[in-house]
């Protein structure tokens, strides 16, 4: 039986990008079906319009349908947050799995049925992350690097502080662990990631599916301190390290010269080097 995906798509103001999101989601391809809810956070700007243009469009069969069927839902109310507006969309879904996707950012070509596939074959995982790309404001694309680690844990995700930008989580996941905490704004989804690592056997699937935008309007461009601020508070709530992930990597950076010559002479020394270097990191934690 095909399953049934549930995107949420929070938005506020973002008439300039969220047809390109609203399309990369309604022409995906593949055996599943598609459970599409935007909650429009109180726009000002174009965004209804655009929204109730492909509801009109599906309604009247004008919208070529590539899988086995698509509900298109969406919301309007009165601004009341990100993280609040992603709750809503959750406790709509109807889909084994769910996700969300900001209304500036898209999927590519084929990422729902890989994403499908996977869960299929793999009926036990409730949680699926992903490489993605991100695509630069009036620049080309480019793939993020590093990519995530394969083999993430709750360990690793103390140290390393991996936010999963792209990923998939079952519906039975959420009942479980509860819904994003509202008191978030900016990384609620790392909160989210923490408790889904403590209960959930999680996957990740090598492949690019999704890309994140970089522009000077996004929240990750202007918000740089409140996320910071927000991260410093989960790392309290879950004893992760009291060094921040990006200066890790930072630290790390300066030493990769040195690095670089001891891996590729003496492979295993460098793991040695490697697995010290971590555990006296993980020696200073909340």
């Amino acid at each position: 039986m095909a399953l049934t995906l549930s995107i949420i798509t929070p938005t506020y103001n973002q008439e300039k990008y969220i047809e390109e999101t609203i399309k990369s989601i309604l022409s995906q391809e593949g055996n599943f079906y598609i459970d599409y809810i935007i909650i429009n956070d109180g726009s000002t700007d174009n965004t209804i319009s655009i929204i109730e243009k492909y509801d009109k469009l599906l309604k009247e069969k004008k919208w070529p349908i590539k899988c086995n069927g698509i509900s298109y839902r969406y919301k309007t109310r009165k601004n009341g947050g990100q993280t609040s507006a992603i709750n809503e969309g959750l406790k709509m879904a109807k889909g084994y799995a769910a996700t969300w996707m900001n209304s500036d950012d898209y999927y590519l070509p084929g990422a729902f049925e890989a994403v499908a596939k996977e869960f299929e074959k793999n009926p036990d995982i409730d949680f699926i992350y992903t490489d993605f790309m991100r695509v630069y404001e009036n620049k080309n694309k480019s793939t993020i690097y590093p990519r995530p680690n394969p083999n993430e844990t709750l360990e690793t995700l103390k140290t390393r502080g991996n936010s999963f930008a792209v990923n998939f989580f079952t519906m039975r996941i959420v009942k479980e662990i509860g819904y994003l905490d509202e008191s978030l704004q900016y990384c609620m989804d790392l909160d989210m990631w923490f408790r889904i690592f403590q209960k959930a056997k999680t996957k990740y699937l090598p492949e690019t599916i999704a890309a994140f935008r970089i522009w000077s309007n996004s929240k990750t461009t202007t918000g740089k301190s409140k996320f910071e601020k927000e991260r410093e508070l989960i790392r309290k709530r879950y004893g992760a390290n009291i060094m921040p992930p990006h200066k890790i990597h930072k630290f790390r950076k300066k030493l990769s010269p040195m690095l670089n010559i001891i891996q590729n002479k003496t492979p295993r020394l460098y793991e040695v080097f490697k697995n010290i270097f971590y555990k006296i990191i993980d020696l200073f934690k909340y």
